[in-house]
C-alpha cells in the first residue's frame, strides 16, 4: 500500500474516539440496565474522594459501586482522548470542517460530563434521559468527524442519479431509529429495573388489552407483582413500549426494504452497497434482541447490547448519509469546475 491509500495517523484517532464512545455507552447502557447510576450519590467527586484517588479496596466492595465508578473513569478518559484529537485536529488541519466538527465534539463531551453529574445530584430521571440522548448526538458528531479525516473526504467516489434519493431515504430511516433511541431511554429511565410488557408478541397474554381502564390495570399489576414479583407498571410506560416495539419492527422493515432498493442499480457504489448490507444486518440483530430482552426478562447482557447495537444503527445510518451528501457535493463542484472552463475557452 503506498503512502497516500495509507490512513493518516490523525484518522485513526478520531476513529479510536468513535471506538471509545461505543465502549463508554456500553458501560452507561449496563449501568442503567442495572440500576446503579445511583450508587455513588455525589458528584464529581467519590464518597468524599478525589474520583482518581477513590480507594480501589472500596471500588470493588459493591458491585454497583465497582460499576458506576467505573463508567465516570472511562468517561473521564473518552473526554481527554476528545480533547487530544479536537488539539491534532487544530494543530495539523486548516479546513473550517474538521475544526468545526472537532469543536462540536469537545463541546459536547463537556456539555455530557455535566449533565451527568447533574443527573446524579439531582436525582433526576429527565436529565438521565437527556444524557442518554446526548451520548449518540455525541457519536455521531465523532463519526462525522472521522469521515471528514478520511481519504474518502478528500477524495470521494462520484454520484450517481441514485444519491440523493439513497441520501434521503437512509436520513429518513435514521431520524426513525433515533426516536427509537428517545422511547427506549424514556422507558429505561423513567421505569428502570423491570419490564412494562413482559411478553412478546402479545400483550399480557391480549394483543391488545385495555390497559387504560383503572380495573384493567390494577388486574396487570396485580399478576405483576404475583408471578414476577415486580413493581407496579403504569398507563405511560406500557404505551411507551407498545409504541417502541411496533415502531421499532417498521424501522427495520423499512432498513430492509431500503438496502435491497438501493444495492439493486448496477451504478450503486461499493461503499454503498457494503454500508447497506451492514445497516440492514444490524437492524435484523436490533430486533432479534428486543424480543430477547423481552424473554429473557431484561436479561443485563442482552439489554445492553440492544443498546449498543442501536447506537452502532444510528451511526452506520447517519454515515451513510453523510458520505452520500459528499459524493454529491462532488459532483456540483465538479459540474461548477467544468462550467468555468469551458466558459473560458473562446
Amino acid at each position: 500500500m503506498s503512502s497516500n491509500m495509507r490512513p493518516t495517523p490523525v484518522y485513526r484517532a478520531a476513529c479510536f474516539l468513535v471506538g471509545s464512545i461505543l465502549f463508554l455507552i456500553t458501560l452507561g447502557g449496563q449501568v442503567t440496565t442495572k440500576v446503579a447510576g445511583m450508587a455513588v450519590p455525589d458528584w464529581p467527586g467519590t464518597f468524599g474522594h478525589n474520583m482518581f484517588t477513590f480507594p480501589w479496596s472500596q471500588m470493588t466492595a459493591c458491585a454497583l459501586v465497582f460499576l458506576e465508578h467505573s463508567h465516570r473513569l472511562v468517561a473521564s478518559g473518552v473526554g481527554l482522548i476528545t480533547v487530544a484529537v479536537a488539539a491534532w485536529v487544530w494543530g495539523s488541519r486548516r479546513d473550517l470542517g474538521a475544526r468545526g466538527l472537532a469543536l462540536a465534539a469537545l463541546m459536547l463531551v463537556v456539555g455530557q460530563g455535566i449533565l451527568g453529574g447533574q443527573r446524579v445530584l439531582q436525582v433526576s430521571w429527565i436529565l438521565g434521559l437527556m444524557h442518554a440522548c446526548l451520548a449518540q448526538i455525541f457519536l455521531v458528531m465523532a463519526g462525522s468527524l472521522a469521515l471528514v479525516l478520511s481519504r474518502f473526504w478528500s477524495n470521494p467516489v462520484r454520484s450517481d442519479d441514485l444519491s440523493k434519493a439513497r441520501m434521503r431515504m437512509v436520513w429518513a430511516l435514521t431520524a426513525l431509529v433515533f426516536l427509537q433511541t428517545i422511547l427506549g431511554a424514556m422507558m429505561r429511565h423513567q421505569g428502570p429495573g423491570y419490564l412494562s410488557i413482559p411478553d412478546f408478541p402479545k400483550i399480557y397474554g391480549e394483543w391488545l388489552p385495555s390497559y387504560w381502564q383503572p380495573e384493567v390495570l390494577k388486574g396487570i399489576n396485580d399478576d405483576r407483582a404475583a408471578e414476577l414479583q415486580w413493581p407496579a407498571t403504569t398507563v405511560s410506560l406500557i404505551s411507551w413500549q407498545i409504541l417502541h416495539r411496533t415502531l421499532g419492527i417498521l424501522t427495520a422493515v423499512g432498513i430492509f426494504f431500503g438496502a435491497v432498493w438501493s444495492v439493486g442499480p448496477s451504478s450503486t457504489p461499493i461503499w454503498w452497497r457494503r454500508g447497506a448490507t451492514l445497516w440492514a444486518a444490524l437492524a435484523g440483530t436490533q430486533v432479534f434482541l428486543g424480543i430477547l430482552t423481552i424473554w429473557s426478562g431484561r436479561r443485563p447482557e442482552i439489554a445492553t447490547l440492544h443498546v449498543l447495537i442501536g447506537a452502532g444503527l444510528t451511526l452506520t445510518g447517519w454515515m451513510l448519509g453523510f458520505a452520500s451528501w459528499r459524493s454529491v457535493q462532488a459532483v456540483r463542484a465538479g459540474n461548477s469546475t467544468t462550467g468555468k472552463i469551458r466558459a473560458k475557452v473562446p
